[in-house]
């Protein structure tokens, strides 16, 4: 990668519009660079902060490879310079002729250790910044921090909520296993009993077995009416090129004789981690191996001193598959927490402007489609 821009401290402009207060630092990046201030001076920051994973120069990196355009890192310090706050926003720019009509999302709160009053100002900096940069909206999400969505949410931000299944990993590996449901523990010592073997992973192939496995999971939802999103390989190859060599992630994968079966990627930072991609095979089911490669990763995290693991959102009344997956997690002794989005509308004529021109555009492709059929 080669050098990004430079900071933009007081009285410089960011975007070419807003002066910064005091003490706040803007370093812009786009595809193919890393940012002047240097990918571990900045994960020092961000530890400092007590930051989350999707603040990481890695994710940055990750992030720019696979879904947006260019990114801008935000960093508040005090008077002698340490870290009081910092955020990270990823900008999205539509194709020609709706470039312009730019969007910025945060993938976390800005990060500010326990100190709640810097919080509002450091949201009301992001907000600066993307009215700075163009935006016609902004959004951030909260997945994965620890405290509830409400207590983030800012003024003047609207807020869709959601269940996050949360584990308590804080007691150690055997009070989380006492805290499974019995069903839990049964299965995990049936599959141990028919020969899964779970192990860490880090190989190229390995990451696309995941993404094989989760093929099959998602033919399997669709035959059952329900949707699963699947991503591009380009994503996978991401994820074991950039976040897995830097312990940004890892990934668990169960065999039974020597055939992968399930595998689970986890995102790690600080003492926090998460469950992001998982999948199974139907001899896999057959086998209960997604309850051993869960548990497995479980125990490792327990005793590497992580303070909890989400599984990430649910539905507030699950159905079907959702249902399946509520009651597996809740099995692992999960609890729930409300978390969500905050978004808004930075420029609402603008927003409205360009909602109309996507759905004329989308007519057009469809009309076209029509002709050429």
């Amino acid at each position: 990668m080669t050098t990004g821009s430079a900071a933009v401290s007081r009285g410089a402009r960011s975007g070419g519009q807003a002066p910064l207060a005091a003490g706040w630092h803007i370093w812009e990046v786009r595809k193919g660079q890393q940012p002047q201030i240097g990918d571990d001076a900045w994960d020092e920051l961000v530890s400092a902060a007590d930051g989350y994973v999707t603040q990481t120069s890695g994710w940055v990196e990750y992030a720019l490879a696979t879904d947006y355009q260019r990114a801008v890192l935000i960093a508040g310090m005090d008077d002698e310079g340490k870290p009081r706050a910092v955020a990270v926003g990823f900008i999205s720019e539509p194709r020609w002729p709706l470039r312009r009509f730019r969007t910025v999302r945060f993938l976390a709160y800005p990060s500010t250790g326990d100190d709640t009053a810097m919080r509002q100002l450091a949201v009301a900096t992001c907000e600066a910044t993307a009215r700075a940069y163009g935006c016609i909206a902004m959004e951030f999400l909260s997945v994965g921090q620890p405290e509830e969505v409400t207590a983030l949410k800012p003024p003047g931000y609207t807020v869709g909520e959601l269940p996050e299944y949360v584990l308590d990993l804080r007691g150690g590996e055997q009070a989380v296993w006492t805290g499974l449901r019995r069903n839990h523990r049964r299965n995990i010592d049936l599959s141990a009993r028919l020969g899964v073997r779970v192990v860490r992973a880090t190989s190229l192939e390995s990451v696309r077995t995941l993404r094989e496995l989760q093929v099959e999971v998602a033919m399997r939802h669709a035959a059952q009416g329900d949707s699963f999103r699947l991503r591009p390989t380009e994503i996978y190859d991401s994820i074991q090129r950039v976040l897995i060599p830097r312990g940004l992630a890892r990934l668990y994968c169960a065999y039974v004789e020597g055939t992968a079966v399930s595998a689970l990627l986890c995102t790690t930072f600080g003492r926090r981690a998460r469950t992001f991609y998982a999948g199974s095979s139907e001899r896999g089911y057959e086998a209960r191996s997604s309850f051993a490669v869960n548990w497995h990763a479980i125990a490792e995290l327990s005793q590497e001193g992580f303070a909890e693991l989400s599984f990430g959102v649910g539905e507030d009344t699950p159905k079907g598959a959702a249902q399946g997956l509520h009651d597996f997690k809740v099995g692992f002794g999960a609890r729930t927490r409300r978390t969500g989005a905050a978004t808004k509308h930075l420029w609402p004529g603008a927003v409205r402007v360009y909602h109309a021109l996507e759905l004329a555009r989308s007519s057009l492709r469809a009309t076209a489609g029509e002709g050429n059929g």
